[in-house]
């Protein structure tokens, strides 16, 4: 079998990255070959600014923690969908603060207590029954396989169901369901009627949360109008966000020195990671580490398709070790 035709990108100065299934398998830590890399590209002078639907907590405990403390101010982290971006200090602590917070600048006390409560709604109305947030495999080992058992992850700006036995219901478990569930994609996805459902309950109550699908099986609650792409510009055009991880707007005109990582640029199934792209000049080359159908991807952006022997965080972990050839 002959190499990837994808080669490592010389001029590379900034890179864009998703995090689960792109750098980490979802809920777990990141490989320490995966984690070596990371470190390597950033002691040659790399940017990594990784743009995450997962939470801080996840980034800090499965990669930055397990990164040399010397690297660290050369990351940024924006969480929860693009709600908030942190960095870190020059000796590689966590700041005190987020750069910014449309989490905090838009919710107070009472926002964020009604939130939560329609949460608690949407549970009961759908008779879900919440895990905690894990491993799928162990999810799966440990709770089995029925629809309505999920994970829920309270992220802080950001609520998350991950609906890991029900984005393909069976004729059997729809009859199960005492609640429809529309077709989507010509899929029975129960992340669509609640979706629906939330959606009508937090335009009644006045509250700013959007209900979108993410990765393969999570339902999102996000804070409304933030994204990937409107994280990244927003640090893209602040001088002192860029200046704590070294670099100046000037340093940033070259779409060959910028990339993007990513493993769900699909349009059909949700395609967060495309957000990352369109914050960017169209030149920019986007890397998709997942095998997915070519005639279902944007022709906006410049993506390609990762070719190599693995995808997901093992074809990222292939890319950056072709850097050594």
């Amino acid at each position: 079998m002959s190499g990837p035709t994808i080669h490592w990108n010389n001029q590379l100065r900034l890179v864009f990255s998703d995090v689960d299934e792109t750098i980490a398998e979802v809920y777990t830590p990141a490989e320490s070959a995966m984690i070596d890399e990371l470190a390597s590209f950033l002691e040659s002078g790399g940017k990594l600014f990784m743009v995450t639907g997962g939470s801080l907590k996840r980034v800090l405990a499965s990669i930055t923690d397990m990164m040399p403390a010397r690297v660290r101010n050369s990351i940024l982290i924006s969480h929860c969908s693009g709600a908030e971006v942190w960095g870190f200090t020059d000796d590689g602590k966590l700041r005190d603060t987020p750069f910014y917070s449309v989490y905090e600048d838009t919710f107070d006390t009472e926002m964020k207590r009604q939130w939560r409560e329609i949460i608690g709604q949407l549970v009961q109305e759908f008779g879900l029954r919440p895990h905690p947030a894990q491993p799928k495999t162990e999810f799966w080992r440990k709770i089995g396989h029925r629809p309505q058992d999920i994970m829920l992850d309270d992220r802080g700006p950001q609520i998350t169901m991950e609906v890991v036995n029900g984005t393909e219901l069976t004729e059997e478990q729809l009859r199960d369901l005492n609640f429809d569930v529309p077709a989507t994609n010509g899929k029975y996805d129960l992340r669509t009627a609640i979706k629906l459902r939330a959606e009508q309950l937090f335009t009644e109550a006045d509250i700013p949360i959007t209900p979108h699908f993410g990765g393969n099986f999570a339902l999102d609650f996000a804070v409304e109008g933030v994204s990937k792409t409107t994280s990244i510009q927003a640090v893209l055009s602040d001088q002192t966000v860029l200046k704590t991880i070294g670099l100046t707007p000037a340093d940033l005109l070259n779409p060959d020195e910028l990339e993007v990582w990513g493993d769900k640029f699909s349009l059909t199934n949700g395609g967060t990671d495309r957000h990352m792209s369109q914050a960017l000049p169209p030149e920019v080359r986007s890397i998709d580490f997942r095998d997915e159908d070519p005639t279902d991807l944007p022709q906006d952006i410049n993506l390609v398709i990762w070719d190599g022997a693995h995808h997901l965080h093992h074809g990222l972990l292939e890319y950056l070790q072709s850097r050594h050839q």
